[in-house]
């Protein structure tokens, strides 16, 4: 993997990912290659342990094959607690500041979860960059009238309610690991900044408000999308 990773011939048990051309996006698509294999690693791992030798003793061989249980949180459950949650263990404290992150509170919440190998990587770069969030992508579309707008917002709206990845958040601080928590409801609204034409392109307005080196996303907000009028 780390041969058609890094485009060499060889790689020897002493050598350095990083030395070898490695870096931290790359680092993140080795954590990804390697699960679609079969093989389990935490990124951190590689960047404490960087030599080939060190990051294979890091390394789990996942030999079973991952059987996911039944969702335990009932609708409209007016509380969660440890054994609604089979995916992570964490203490009931650590579920309540969870819950209190989620408007509608436990009702809202429709599953708790580890991230996955390649979603840490990109939360650890989200979190160590001094700017530009590696979260963010933006597009800039327009609408000859508000009705038509209403309409794409709506239908936004319609596919985020039918897929869980879109109503999921990232919540971190004050628990033992960052978790992922699937709402049961999440809405796509539309923020009106209110820009004036004579400062120049509307388009250009949006771009330099709104730049990604600058704005971060709240991820702790399902959905992961924002909307600028």
């Amino acid at each position: 993997i780390w041969a058609e990773l890094l485009g060499v011939e060889r790689v020897g048990r002493n050598d350095n990912f990083f030395e070898l051309g490695g870096h931290s996006l790359l680092a993140v698509t080795l954590i990804e290659r390697m699960r679609r294999r079969g093989m389990q690693a935490d990124v951190r791992a590689l960047f404490v342990s960087p030599t080939l030798a060190d990051f294979a003793t890091a390394a789990a061989v996942v030999v079973s094959a991952l059987e996911i249980p039944p969702n335990r949180i009932p609708a409209n459950c007016a509380a969660i607690t440890p054994e609604m949650l089979p995916l992570i263990d964490l203490a009931q404290s650590d579920i309540d500041r969870i819950v209190a992150t989620v408007p509608g509170g436990a009702a809202n919440v429709q599953d708790i979860y580890p991230l996955t190998p390649l979603q840490e990587g990109i939360f650890f770069h989200h979190l160590t960059a001094a700017e530009r969030d590696v979260y963010l992508l933006d597009s800039i579309l327009s609408f000859d009238t508000r009705d038509r707008l209403d309409r794409f917002v709506a239908a936004m709206n319609a596919l985020i309610a039918r897929h869980d990845v879109l109503r999921t958040a990232v919540v971190w601080e004050g628990l033992p690991e960052p978790v992922q928590v699937v709402w049961r409801t999440a809405a796509l609204t539309v923020e009106d900044v209110g820009f004036d034409p004579a400062n120049g392109e509307i388009a250009e307005q949006l771009r330099a408000r709104f730049d990604s080196y600058r704005y971060r996303l709240d991820l702790k907000r399902a959905p992961l999308m924002r909307s600028f009028a």
